[in-house]
């Protein structure tokens, strides 16, 4: 009997070393990858109004308003093309975007 718990000792032993050497690796495999964007058919993207390309807007009253300048718009520098918006949750939208919750970055 003590031999068998031995065994299960040491497997366990040697998945756990393996699953912790490992981590670090899969999490940058994951950062260098980027977030996914937004699902167009997400119902909440649907009722926001959200479109990939503010041109393509027919509600769009400003021409200069896009994600990018939107304060609920938040990227990971100032040459990101995509960045995380505070409204949608399912994934991270395009700079170049633009939804009917548009509302202007407040100047620093």
């Amino acid at each position: 009997m003590a031999e068998n718990e031995r065994r299960l000792f040491m497997k366990t032993l040697v998945l756990g070393v393996a699953a912790f050497a490992t981590a670090p690796i899969l999490r940058v495999q994951r950062a260098l990858a980027g977030n996914p964007l937004a699902k167009l058919d997400d119902p909440l993207v649907k009722a926001l109004g959200y479109v990939a390309d503010a041109k393509d807007s027919k509600d769009r009253k400003d021409k200069k308003a896009n994600c990018k300048s939107c304060q609920f718009y938040v990227a990971a520098d100032d040459k990101a093309t995509q960045g995380k918006c505070q409204l949608i949750a399912s994934g991270e939208v395009l700079a170049a975007g633009w939804c009917r919750s548009y509302a202007v970055k407040a100047k620093k």
